[in-house]
């Protein structure tokens, strides 16, 4: 069994990262959803799973704003997953 690199155990570490691999790339058939982990350790660059991610913060920062003052608890967890990422990013994102 081949060790996953340290951004994939991270990347599963963010839920939206989490729901991307394990249901919509599974669902498109581009990870058969045998073990998900490793597919993306051998199948996905870097570079690719920081784009992914990059994505999906853009879509949460969406979600956020155009959220209702009454859907406190999609906020809350919304809030949760864009921390996810922007830690994500912070860690793994190379400054241009």
């Amino acid at each position: 069994m081949t060790k996953l690199r340290q951004i994939v155990k991270d990347a599963f570490k963010c839920d939206q990262l989490v729901y991307q691999y394990e249901n919509i790339d599974v669902d498109d058939g581009l990870l058969s959803g045998f073990d998900v982990k490793s597919e993306v350790n051998a199948e996905y660059t870097d570079a690719h799973i920081i784009s992914d991610a990059e994505n999906k913060l853009d879509i949460v920062d969406d979600n956020i704003r155009d959220l209702n003052s009454w859907d406190k608890e999609d906020l809350k967890i919304y809030k949760r997953e864009l921390a996810q990422l922007k830690r994500f990013l912070n860690k793994y994102k190379v400054s241009k």
